[in-house]
């Protein structure tokens, strides 16, 4: 079995220190930012409630991001990560693209789209949309941001 990151090591040493010394943990996710613990839940919730970058860890050891979003407003939504990789601590809006050759294309071709509009127009849009599978092949969803630019979903 791979090891586990240091915030899956730190929510095993909490259910393992509750078992030991005979307790229930009414609590079954915890979270942390970075590899601080932040908080902990009976339930994962909603992500508007934690900031981008926040990661979730239940239990049985699976583990979230919280990702899109911003820190006024909270995150966009939950995306499952790998609990044998350390998630750093995000000080900014959270976009944890794809890295493939097809979502490497879409964001190249944004990037060239939001240098025209700002050549044009003299500021950048408020928001872009892309279709859902764009927005699948990158890895993001509908309200992240981009560069300061909000992704919408054309439906």
């Amino acid at each position: 079995m791979k090891p586990l990151n240091r915030v899956g090591q730190k929510a095993q040493t909490i259910v393992r220190v509750a078992h030991h010394k005979c307790r229930t943990l009414s609590c079954t996710v915890f979270f942390f930012n970075g590899t601080e613990f932040v908080a902990s839940s009976e339930r994962l919730g909603p992500a508007r409630l934690f900031r981008p970058g926040t990661v979730a860890v239940s239990a049985s050891g699976r583990q979230w991001i919280a990702v899109g979003g911003n820190r006024i407003h909270g995150a966009a939504g939950w995306r499952f990560v790998s609990p044998c990789v350390d998630q750093g601590s995000i000080d900014h809006d959270a976009v944890r693209f794809i890295d493939n050759p097809r979502a490497l294309k879409i964001r190249a071709k944004l990037d060239a789209y939001l240098e025209y509009y700002q050549s044009v127009k003299g500021v950048l849009p408020r928001s872009v949309v892309l279709r859902r599978e764009q927005l699948a092949t990158c890895g993001a969803m509908p309200g992240q941001l981009y560069k300061g630019i909000r992704l919408e979903a054309f439906v």
